[in-house]
Protein backbone atom coordinates (compact mmCIF):
# COMPACT_ATOMS: atom_id res chain seq x y z
CA UNK A 1 0.00 0.00 0.00
CA UNK A 2 3.21 2.17 0.92
CA UNK A 3 4.17 1.85 -2.41
CA UNK A 4 1.39 2.63 -4.33
CA UNK A 5 1.26 5.84 -2.12
CA UNK A 6 4.72 6.44 -3.18
CA UNK A 7 4.04 5.87 -6.71
CA UNK A 8 0.91 8.34 -6.67
CA UNK A 9 2.82 10.74 -4.83
CA UNK A 10 5.77 10.87 -7.38
CA UNK A 11 3.44 10.87 -10.47
CA UNK A 12 1.63 14.12 -8.72
CA UNK A 13 5.11 15.53 -8.82
CA UNK A 14 6.00 14.88 -12.18
CA UNK A 15 3.05 15.70 -13.34
CA UNK A 16 3.42 18.92 -10.78
CA UNK A 17 6.86 19.71 -13.11
CA UNK A 18 5.57 19.21 -15.89
CA UNK A 19 2.36 21.96 -15.70
CA UNK A 20 5.28 24.48 -14.17
CA UNK A 21 7.31 23.76 -16.88
CA UNK A 22 4.37 24.65 -19.30
CA UNK A 23 3.44 27.17 -17.55
CA UNK A 24 7.41 28.40 -17.61
CA UNK A 25 7.17 28.23 -21.51
CA UNK A 26 6.20 31.42 -23.48
CA UNK A 27 3.07 32.05 -24.70
CA UNK A 28 2.56 34.06 -27.73
CA UNK A 29 -0.08 36.76 -27.37
CA UNK A 30 -2.89 37.33 -29.71
CA UNK A 31 -3.11 40.62 -30.70
CA UNK A 32 -5.97 42.26 -32.15
CA UNK A 33 -5.37 44.28 -35.15
CA UNK A 34 -4.92 47.72 -35.11
CA UNK A 35 -8.03 50.07 -35.39
CA UNK A 36 -8.91 51.69 -38.28
CA UNK A 37 -7.95 55.74 -38.59
CA UNK A 38 -10.42 57.95 -37.98
CA UNK A 39 -9.45 60.07 -41.10
CA UNK A 40 -7.46 58.93 -44.04
CA UNK A 41 -7.43 61.01 -47.61
CA UNK A 42 -6.63 58.76 -50.22
CA UNK A 43 -6.00 60.00 -53.49
CA UNK A 44 -4.97 58.63 -57.24
CA UNK A 45 -4.12 58.65 -60.62
CA UNK A 46 -5.66 57.03 -63.73
CA UNK A 47 -4.49 56.64 -67.56
CA UNK A 48 -7.00 54.57 -69.53
CA UNK A 49 -7.15 53.69 -73.28
CA UNK A 50 -10.86 54.24 -73.28
CA UNK A 51 -13.09 55.97 -70.46
CA UNK A 52 -15.69 53.78 -70.52
CA UNK A 53 -19.16 54.08 -68.36
CA UNK A 54 -21.58 51.16 -68.23
CA UNK A 55 -19.84 49.31 -71.45
CA UNK A 56 -20.35 53.20 -73.54
CA UNK A 57 -16.96 55.02 -74.46
CA UNK A 58 -17.50 58.96 -73.05
CA UNK A 59 -14.33 59.79 -74.84
CA UNK A 60 -15.02 59.09 -78.69
CA UNK A 61 -13.09 55.96 -78.30
CA UNK A 62 -10.19 58.10 -77.14
CA UNK A 63 -7.32 57.68 -74.57
CA UNK A 64 -8.35 59.24 -70.60
CA UNK A 65 -6.49 61.02 -67.73
CA UNK A 66 -8.45 60.79 -64.21
CA UNK A 67 -7.67 61.12 -60.87
CA UNK A 68 -9.44 61.63 -57.44
CA UNK A 69 -9.15 62.49 -53.82
CA UNK A 70 -11.16 61.37 -51.01
CA UNK A 71 -11.68 62.14 -47.64
CA UNK A 72 -12.52 59.07 -45.32
CA UNK A 73 -13.80 59.34 -41.72
CA UNK A 74 -14.42 57.32 -38.88
CA UNK A 75 -14.19 54.10 -41.11
CA UNK A 76 -17.93 54.81 -42.41
CA UNK A 77 -17.97 58.63 -44.07
CA UNK A 78 -16.46 59.85 -46.81
CA UNK A 79 -16.62 62.52 -49.83
CA UNK A 80 -15.41 61.87 -53.14
CA UNK A 81 -14.40 64.21 -55.88
CA UNK A 82 -13.31 62.38 -59.06
CA UNK A 83 -12.50 64.24 -63.08
CA UNK A 84 -11.98 62.76 -66.22
CA UNK A 85 -11.73 64.37 -69.92
CA UNK A 86 -14.81 63.22 -71.64
CA UNK A 87 -15.62 63.77 -75.38
CA UNK A 88 -19.36 63.04 -75.08
CA UNK A 89 -21.28 66.25 -74.32
CA UNK A 90 -19.29 67.72 -77.23
CA UNK A 91 -21.31 65.35 -79.53
CA UNK A 92 -24.50 67.21 -78.70
CA UNK A 93 -22.93 70.83 -78.12
CA UNK A 94 -22.41 73.27 -82.05
CA UNK A 95 -19.48 74.98 -80.63
CA UNK A 96 -17.47 71.91 -79.02
CA UNK A 97 -17.00 73.70 -76.04
CA UNK A 98 -17.06 70.96 -72.97
CA UNK A 99 -14.32 67.93 -72.57
CA UNK A 100 -14.32 67.29 -68.94
CA UNK A 101 -16.27 66.13 -66.36
CA UNK A 102 -15.96 66.25 -62.55
CA UNK A 103 -18.10 64.02 -59.87
CA UNK A 104 -18.55 64.60 -56.84
CA UNK A 105 -20.23 61.75 -54.49
CA UNK A 106 -20.17 60.71 -50.81
CA UNK A 107 -21.94 58.18 -48.74
CA UNK A 108 -21.32 55.99 -46.16
CA UNK A 109 -18.98 52.59 -46.39
CA UNK A 110 -18.12 50.13 -44.09
CA UNK A 111 -17.16 46.65 -43.42
CA UNK A 112 -18.72 43.63 -40.70
CA UNK A 113 -16.40 40.78 -41.35
CA UNK A 114 -17.07 39.51 -44.88
CA UNK A 115 -19.55 41.83 -45.67
CA UNK A 116 -18.63 45.42 -47.31
CA UNK A 117 -21.95 47.81 -47.74
CA UNK A 118 -21.50 51.59 -49.39
CA UNK A 119 -24.63 53.83 -50.12
CA UNK A 120 -24.44 57.16 -50.61
CA UNK A 121 -24.89 59.85 -53.99
CA UNK A 122 -23.42 61.25 -57.04
CA UNK A 123 -23.78 64.17 -59.07
CA UNK A 124 -21.96 63.78 -62.39
CA UNK A 125 -21.04 67.60 -63.64
CA UNK A 126 -19.85 69.06 -67.30
CA UNK A 127 -18.05 72.33 -66.73
CA UNK A 128 -18.35 74.42 -69.92
CA UNK A 129 -20.93 77.28 -70.73
CA UNK A 130 -24.77 77.10 -70.12
CA UNK A 131 -25.24 77.67 -74.11
CA UNK A 132 -23.96 76.99 -77.14
CA UNK A 133 -22.98 79.06 -80.17
CA UNK A 134 -25.68 78.91 -83.20
CA UNK A 135 -23.30 78.89 -86.04
CA UNK A 136 -26.52 80.84 -88.55
CA UNK A 137 -27.28 83.54 -86.15
CA UNK A 138 -23.89 83.25 -84.56
CA UNK A 139 -26.10 83.82 -80.84
CA UNK A 140 -25.56 81.57 -78.06
CA UNK A 141 -28.75 78.88 -77.94
CA UNK A 142 -29.50 75.35 -77.20
CA UNK A 143 -28.58 73.59 -74.55
CA UNK A 144 -24.69 74.23 -72.76
CA UNK A 145 -22.54 71.56 -71.14
CA UNK A 146 -23.78 72.51 -67.76
CA UNK A 147 -27.81 71.38 -68.92
CA UNK A 148 -26.43 67.46 -68.88
CA UNK A 149 -25.60 67.56 -65.31
CA UNK A 150 -27.49 64.89 -63.41
CA UNK A 151 -27.30 63.11 -60.15
CA UNK A 152 -27.50 59.35 -58.91
CA UNK A 153 -28.19 57.32 -55.57
CA UNK A 154 -26.72 54.38 -55.22
CA UNK A 155 -25.85 51.16 -52.86
CA UNK A 156 -22.64 48.55 -53.60
CA UNK A 157 -23.22 45.52 -51.17
CA UNK A 158 -19.85 43.05 -51.69
CA UNK A 159 -19.49 39.95 -49.91
CA UNK A 160 -15.98 37.34 -49.64
CA UNK A 161 -17.11 34.47 -50.10
CA UNK A 162 -13.68 32.41 -49.94
CA UNK A 163 -10.76 33.83 -49.59
CA UNK A 164 -10.71 33.28 -53.69
CA UNK A 165 -13.99 34.67 -54.56
CA UNK A 166 -15.79 38.45 -53.67
CA UNK A 167 -18.95 38.74 -55.24
CA UNK A 168 -20.64 42.13 -55.53
CA UNK A 169 -23.98 44.55 -56.66
CA UNK A 170 -24.31 47.74 -57.77
CA UNK A 171 -27.16 49.93 -58.01
CA UNK A 172 -27.49 52.94 -59.40
CA UNK A 173 -30.78 54.99 -59.80
CA UNK A 174 -31.85 58.59 -61.15
CA UNK A 175 -34.99 60.35 -62.47
CA UNK A 176 -33.35 62.41 -64.56
CA UNK A 177 -30.64 59.86 -66.54
CA UNK A 178 -27.91 62.10 -68.37
CA UNK A 179 -30.24 65.24 -67.59
CA UNK A 180 -33.11 63.93 -70.10
CA UNK A 181 -35.81 63.75 -67.57
CA UNK A 182 -35.45 59.60 -67.79
CA UNK A 183 -36.06 57.37 -65.18
CA UNK A 184 -32.27 55.44 -65.13
CA UNK A 185 -32.07 52.19 -63.19
CA UNK A 186 -28.97 50.26 -63.22
CA UNK A 187 -27.88 46.89 -61.93
CA UNK A 188 -25.05 45.23 -62.16
CA UNK A 189 -23.56 41.61 -60.54
CA UNK A 190 -19.71 41.49 -60.02
CA UNK A 191 -17.18 39.34 -59.25
CA UNK A 192 -13.40 38.83 -58.32
CA UNK A 193 -11.13 36.45 -58.24
CA UNK A 194 -7.40 36.54 -56.25
CA UNK A 195 -4.66 34.73 -57.48
CA UNK A 196 -1.61 33.83 -55.64
CA UNK A 197 0.61 36.15 -55.30
CA UNK A 198 4.19 35.99 -57.16
CA UNK A 199 7.81 37.27 -57.69
CA UNK A 200 10.98 36.85 -55.19
CA UNK A 201 8.68 38.34 -52.04
CA UNK A 202 5.36 38.09 -53.46
CA UNK A 203 5.21 41.61 -54.09
CA UNK A 204 3.11 41.13 -57.65
CA UNK A 205 -0.88 40.34 -56.85
CA UNK A 206 -3.26 39.67 -59.87
CA UNK A 207 -6.54 38.42 -60.10
CA UNK A 208 -9.72 37.93 -62.55
CA UNK A 209 -12.75 39.85 -62.39
CA UNK A 210 -15.97 40.49 -64.62
CA UNK A 211 -18.89 42.51 -64.66
CA UNK A 212 -22.56 41.55 -66.12
CA UNK A 213 -25.14 44.53 -65.91
CA UNK A 214 -28.30 46.32 -67.32
CA UNK A 215 -29.36 49.72 -68.03
CA UNK A 216 -33.12 50.39 -67.76
CA UNK A 217 -34.51 53.83 -69.54
CA UNK A 218 -37.76 54.14 -68.69
CA UNK A 219 -38.92 57.83 -70.95
CA UNK A 220 -39.74 58.52 -74.31
CA UNK A 221 -36.41 60.89 -73.84
CA UNK A 222 -34.99 57.16 -75.62
CA UNK A 223 -37.84 57.16 -78.57
CA UNK A 224 -36.62 58.26 -82.26
CA UNK A 225 -37.58 58.16 -85.22
CA UNK A 226 -35.99 56.81 -88.19
CA UNK A 227 -37.15 57.54 -91.60
CA UNK A 228 -36.12 55.64 -95.10
CA UNK A 229 -34.50 57.62 -97.50
CA UNK A 230 -36.10 55.48 -100.12
CA UNK A 231 -39.67 54.45 -99.47
CA UNK A 232 -40.34 57.55 -96.88
CA UNK A 233 -41.56 55.35 -94.24
CA UNK A 234 -40.77 56.43 -91.14
CA UNK A 235 -40.80 54.31 -88.00
CA UNK A 236 -40.66 54.53 -84.05
CA UNK A 237 -37.37 53.39 -82.72
CA UNK A 238 -37.42 52.66 -78.86
CA UNK A 239 -34.35 52.39 -76.76
CA UNK A 240 -35.58 50.55 -73.05
CA UNK A 241 -32.15 49.78 -71.87
CA UNK A 242 -29.26 47.32 -72.62
CA UNK A 243 -27.34 45.32 -70.98
CA UNK A 244 -22.98 45.85 -70.90
CA UNK A 245 -20.29 43.28 -69.75
CA UNK A 246 -16.67 43.37 -69.22
CA UNK A 247 -13.97 40.65 -68.08
CA UNK A 248 -10.51 41.25 -67.44
CA UNK A 249 -7.08 40.82 -65.63
CA UNK A 250 -5.24 43.14 -63.43
CA UNK A 251 -1.80 43.00 -61.79
CA UNK A 252 -0.52 45.19 -58.59
CA UNK A 253 2.00 46.05 -57.51
CA UNK A 254 2.50 48.21 -54.39
CA UNK A 255 0.55 51.33 -55.50
CA UNK A 256 0.05 50.50 -59.15
CA UNK A 257 -1.81 48.18 -60.80
CA UNK A 258 -2.33 47.41 -64.62
CA UNK A 259 -5.57 46.47 -65.82
CA UNK A 260 -6.39 45.01 -69.18
CA UNK A 261 -9.95 44.05 -69.85
CA UNK A 262 -12.53 43.31 -73.29
CA UNK A 263 -16.08 44.91 -72.62
CA UNK A 264 -19.19 45.35 -74.76
CA UNK A 265 -22.52 46.31 -75.09
CA UNK A 266 -25.71 45.06 -77.02
CA UNK A 267 -26.20 48.22 -78.29
CA UNK A 268 -26.74 48.64 -81.63
CA UNK A 269 -25.15 51.30 -84.27
CA UNK A 270 -28.05 53.66 -84.17
CA UNK A 271 -29.09 53.31 -80.69
CA UNK A 272 -25.34 54.20 -79.68
CA UNK A 273 -25.68 57.23 -81.84
CA UNK A 274 -28.94 58.61 -80.27
CA UNK A 275 -27.42 57.92 -76.65
CA UNK A 276 -23.90 59.01 -77.14
CA UNK A 277 -23.91 60.55 -80.39
CA UNK A 278 -21.32 58.41 -81.69
CA UNK A 279 -22.06 54.90 -83.33
CA UNK A 280 -19.42 52.92 -82.80
CA UNK A 281 -18.97 54.27 -78.50
CA UNK A 282 -20.79 51.08 -77.72
CA UNK A 283 -19.11 48.17 -79.43
CA UNK A 284 -16.72 45.51 -78.44
CA UNK A 285 -13.30 46.61 -77.29
CA UNK A 286 -9.97 45.94 -75.64
CA UNK A 287 -9.14 48.57 -72.82
CA UNK A 288 -5.92 48.97 -71.13
CA UNK A 289 -5.66 51.02 -67.89
CA UNK A 290 -2.84 51.91 -65.42
CA UNK A 291 -3.38 52.84 -62.22
CA UNK A 292 -1.56 54.49 -59.15
CA UNK A 293 -3.55 54.94 -55.44
CA UNK A 294 -3.00 55.33 -52.00
CA UNK A 295 -3.71 57.50 -48.85
CA UNK A 296 -1.66 59.67 -46.55
CA UNK A 297 -1.86 57.24 -43.38
CA UNK A 298 -0.20 54.30 -45.69
CA UNK A 299 3.07 56.76 -45.78
CA UNK A 300 3.26 56.39 -41.98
Amino acid sequence: MKKLVVAAAASMMIAGAAHAADMSMPVKAVVAPPPPPLFDIAFGVTGTSDYLFRGISQTNNNPAIQGFVELQAFDWLYLNVWASNQNWVENFLWDGNSSLEVDFSGGLRHTWGAFTLDVGAIYYMYPGSSSSLDPVTLTMTGPGSTDYNYWEIYAKPSYVVAPWLTVGLGLNWTSDFAATGTDGTALSLNAKVPLPAFGPSGDFGWFLSGEYGHQWLSSSAYNYDVTNIFTGITTNTTIPGYNWWNVGVAFTYKVATLDLRYSGTDLSGDDCAFIIGNNSACGDKFVATLSFATSLNAFK
